[in-house]
């Protein structure tokens, strides 16, 4: 059976064995996700983290010409706030749901709510998400599209997100992708002879992704970028592409593999491309797959002479480095650090699963006993190893920083900055350096006492985390 004529995806538990609680060495992990069946693991004490909510609406936000409904009471709309900024329009609106509506439910709230963003905004695609309240209450979303899509003749696209089914938010990419894959890919087409190339970008940072479609130009690619930016048209022209090269496999997977199983379209599974290594092979799995593996070496020989001139024999030797990020950002910031001769002495990632076994393995070869550390939202754990580790730079996305940053320890943001390609390395490699020169801010900071006590960093680490019992 088709996997899109489901009502939204299996959980990444279920689908990739994910785990979001971990704390131990790189060959002991490697080995657990190689093994037949994945121990999944608790925390009895949790700070807080994403879900899936957060997460769909970051992607819907960059949908162009397009409205969407949070059917949830207003709380739940807060989420919006950090839905990423690429080249959508999208609006946003929340049904607001009161007390009554959780018990007698509020079908016609959201049916109201449908056409009134209709008549004053004319979009061409409206979404409609669900949230923890409806997956309690049990609206009949799926009557209300079908409904109105005949009624105003637009396209509805309903979105389930339970915050239950599963414990990594970033199955709210996998849920949203589902959805707009079944509504706006339509039937199987013939695939076309030229050279159209679907670029897989889910909430990228807008210089990652022209640095992304440069290159892939450069090698004569007919770019089709979905999610970021998308229309609908978009969706129904990647049905037909050549092939499917992604720039992050943690969040474009399940994209690309349904357009390769539901309408034949290869998809090109390549590395994040971070740092000079892992940009040539990108660059040479796109160049293999359109039969220019030739075009693809000359312009990375050419592309990496010119960002050696730039990078000034800049290095990190002898430089010990905490990275804490994105689990795909991680791997390929991870090769970078070491590309430029630093030591990375731990890892902080948001999940890991089967997606991860290949790096997994490789890294457990080389450093068998880094330490890796799997936490969405987990300031002290990840506090408690850093003053275990003393590194002397933090690379990170965190929501905490501020706090890292009172340990006295340089720290680079990488949420909003360019890391892909070869203008995304000399940009961090200069952002690194600055940090590295500058640390008065840092030194200032360590007078700012952390928000735990000295009890809590007595503790292990990984303290609060078990294993799940059934």
């Amino acid at each position: 059976m088709s996997i899109l004529k489901a009502k939204a995806p299996r959980s990444r538990e279920k689908r990739l064995d994910t785990m979001n609680a971990w704390q131990g060495g790189a060959a002991a992990v490697a080995a657990e996700l190689s093994a037949e069946s994945t121990v999944q693991r608790i925390r009895t004490f949790s700070q807080s983290s994403q879900d899936d909510l957060l997460y769909a609406l970051r992607l819907l936000g960059g949908i162009r010409n397009s409205v969407t409904v949070v059917h949830a009471p207003r709380g739940c709309a807060a989420a919006g706030l950090h839905r990423q900024p690429n080249s959508g329009s999208g609006r946003l609106i929340v049904t607001n749901l009161d007390e009554r509506d959780t018990i007698m439910g509020a079908d016609l709230k959201l049916r109201k709510a449908v056409i009134a963003l209709h008549h004053r905004y004319h979009p061409e695609l409206v979404f409609i998400v669900s949230s923890p309240v409806v997956a309690i209450n049990n609206d009949d979303i799926q009557s209300v599209v079908e409904e109105l899509h005949e009624e105003l003749e637009v396209a509805i696209v309903p979105v389930y997100v339970s915050g239950f089914a599963s414990r990594n938010a970033v199955t709210g990419y996998d849920a949203t992708l589902h959805a707009l894959l079944k509504y706006l890919g339509g039937p199987r087409k013939a695939r076309e002879a030229g050279n159209r190339v679907n670029l897989l970008s889910v909430a990228e940072h807008p210089s990652d992704l022209r640095e992304a479609q440069r290159l892939l130009s450069e090698l004569g690619a007919d770019l089709n970028v979905l999610p970021d930016g998308a229309s609908a048209t978009a969706f129904r022209e990647a049905t037909s592409a050549r092939l499917s090269i992604p720039l992050d496999q943690d969040t474009e997977d399940y994209l690309g593999q349904s357009l390769r199983d539901e309408y034949g379209v290869p998809y090109i599974e390549a590395p994040r491309p971070i740092g000079l290594g892992a940009t040539g092979r990108w660059l040479g799995a796109a160049g293999a797959a359109l039969g220019l593996e030739q075009q693809a070496r000359a312009l990375h020989e050419r592309e990496s002479a010119l960002a050696g001139k730039a990078l000034d024999g800049f290095s990190l030797q002898g430089v010990r480095v905490y990275l804490g990020l994105a689990t795909a950002t991680a791997f390929g910031v991870l090769e970078l650090v070491q590309e430029l001769g630093g030591e990375v002495v731990g890892v902080t990632v948001s999940h890991l699963d089967q997606l991860h076994t290949k790096p997994l393995e490789e890294l457990s070869r080389r450093h068998p006993d880094l330490q890796i550390h799997v936490a969405d939202g987990q300031p002290f754990e990840e506090l408690s190893l850093l003053k275990r580790n003393t590194p002397d730079l933090y690379l990170g996305d965190a929501a905490h920083l501020g706090q890292i940053g009172r340990l006295g320890l340089p720290v680079v943001s990488l949420e909003e900055a360019p890391i892909l390609g070869y203008s995304g390395l000399v940009s961090l490699t200069r952002r690194i350096s600055l940090a590295l020169l500058n640390r008065s801010f840092g030194v200032s900071l360590v007078h700012t006492s952390t928000p735990y006590q000295d009890a809590w960093y007595r503790r292990s680490p990984n303290w609060h985390i078990k294993q799940e019992v059934k």
